[in-house]
């Protein structure tokens, strides 16, 4: 999905979130696969000062704001929190994702490195275990 295509409800709901570092579309939408019933995907990175109870809490009120923006029931809506998301999620958010916002454009950006170090990483340890 180009950022054309992204609904402006969904990146001016998300820029109103002052403790999100960026929020990027993955799944289907982002990479043009989607059909009407798809849902919305969407990989969040919180400031660090956001403890994780403070995000778990946020994500729900988000959620429901986001569905409310999308005009979806909000079960339509999965919201990954990256902090807490596996290798492969990681590599999908930097790989095939969409950026919808990045207040902390630094936060962006090692974000990416993390993940690509993450990911060499792994393939070299795939190559080279015992």
């Amino acid at each position: 999905m180009s950022s054309r295509a992204v609904p402006s409800a969904l990146t001016e709901a998300l820029a109103r979130q002052p403790m999100l570092a960026f929020a990027v579309l993955v799944g289907s939408r982002a990479t043009g696969q989607a059909h009407e019933q798809s849902d919305w995907d969407i990989a969040l990175q919180w400031s660090p000062r956001m403890d994780e109870w403070t995000a778990m809490g946020a994500v729900e009120c988000l959620r429901s704001e986001l569905a409310r923006a999308l005009q979806v029931e909000a079960s339509q809506v999965d919201l990954i929190d990256l902090r807490r998301a596996n290798l492969a999620m990681k590599a999908s958010a930097a790989e095939e994702g969409v950026l919808l916002t990045a207040p902390d454009a630094m936060a962006w950006e090692h974000f990416l490195q993390r993940t690509w170090r993450e990911l060499e990483d792994h393939y070299w340890a795939q190559q080279h275990a015992a």
